[in-house]
């Protein structure tokens, strides 16, 4: 529940049995104190049980009074009221929309309005956006992100709080570009540097990895390192036998993350496996359990490294790096390997995984002829 503007008009919203409802009070000083009155008075009714009160009953006594300033033209102002604006949580529920409008992911957008309400808000505070402050709100917002986990109980990572930071800067600007709010307060943040993860899993330790997995896991393993794929919902889990062109050897993979398709051819020995695996399938998804589509691997995978005595910090993404890490090791083009990525420039590929290349400016300069005469 809160007070937000659209179109220059006051409105509350609030929510009863799960229903969502918006009641306008016009513009103009007058409506926008009727409007937090109203709010109130809803937040009272809801604490208290009681049904929610008549908007024109609840606000008849409202009224706004002029003030004169010694240096200015006369002013309406609201006496008793302070001036307020779209709240953080309104806003975060229409960038939700947004998000929603432009086809992103439900898991995407459940974990953004998880940390939006369970996170955000209960931090920074249901606050005007207009009214928060670096200094004032993210100092403070951050410091606390820094601190230990509720959840894991361990310190968060430094991309962690990147992250966070990232996902309330995108709701800001979205609340600027389309007319909502005037300010981002963290604009002036600049993003710490963080540490490259350090790609330890070898193809000897994927293989024990495999070997301690579960079926539905080891063949999940099995497709993104031959693959390529990103690991999860976003390409691995929602790869469909009909993305598979089993005549021309290759299959069709569409990124999420990107919003573009890429082609990638299948080695022959890989191809003979998935038609194997296709022949024994219950759904019409490549991973499946027990007929079903999978939305997450990583427990799985996390208790397979676990039996197979992994020490190390390793996830499955890693096998989209060891995909990668191979085929250039082994004098694979880097153009080709940044398509088959889906990367958008041959230039991200080379700086994520050259220095992985060991020995390949030695086996450059060896290449080299002598101009001696």
């Amino acid at each position: 529940m809160g007070v937000y503007q659209r179109d220059s008009r006051w409105m509350v919203y609030w929510h009863v049995n799960g229903k969502r409802h918006d009641k306008s009070f016009g513009r103009g000083d007058l409506a926008q104190a009727k409007a937090q009155v109203f709010d109130k008075a809803v937040q009272n009714a809801i604490e208290h049980g009681l049904t929610i009160p008549d908007p024109e009953t609840a606000t008849a006594s409202v009224q706004v009074v002029k003030t004169v300033s010694t240096t200015d033209a006369p002013t309406g102002e609201v006496l008793g009221q302070k001036p307020v604006g779209i709240t953080l949580l309104e806003l975060g529920h229409r960038y939700l929309d947004h998000m929603r409008a432009s086809g992103r992911t439900d898991k995407h957008i459940r974990n953004i309005e998880r940390l939006l309400e369970n996170q955000f808000v209960p931090v920074i505070g249901d606050k005007p956006v207009d009214s928060l402050t670096y200094q004032g709100d993210m100092v403070q917002f951050i410091l606390h992100f820094k601190g230990v986990s509720g959840t894991t109980k361990k310190t968060r990572s430094q991309y962690t709080v990147n992250k966070y930071c990232d996902y309330l800067s995108f709701i800001f600007n979205f609340g600027i570009d389309n007319g909502l709010t005037k300010v981002n307060p963290l604009k002036n943040w600049k993003k710490p540097k963080v540490q490259p993860w350090d790609l330890k899993l070898t193809l000897d330790d994927a293989k024990k990895i495999m070997a301690c997995a579960e079926p539905h896991l080891r063949w999940a393993m099995e497709v993104c390192f031959n693959l390529g794929t990103r690991p999860g919902e976003s390409e691995l889990l929602s790869l469909r036998w009909e993305n598979i062109d089993f005549t021309a050897g290759t299959v069709r993979i569409y990124a999420t993350k990107t919003k573009t398709y890429r082609t990638v051819p299948i080695n022959p020995s890989f191809l003979k496996r998935l038609e194997e695996e296709k022949a024994s399938s219950q759904s019409e998804y490549v991973i499946e359990y027990m007929g079903r589509k999978l939305t997450t691997i990583r427990k799985a995978f996390k208790h397979a490294c676990q039996r197979a005595g992994i020490t190390y910090p390793t996830r499955m993404y890693d096998l989209r790096h060891l995909f990668a890490t191979t085929l250039l090791s082994r004098g694979a083009d880097l153009a080709a390997v940044s398509k088959m990525m889906g990367h958008s420039t041959v230039k991200l590929t080379a700086d994520t995984y050259y220095h992985y290349m060991e020995g390949e400016k030695e086996r450059a300069v060896r290449l080299l002829p002598g101009l001696a005469v």
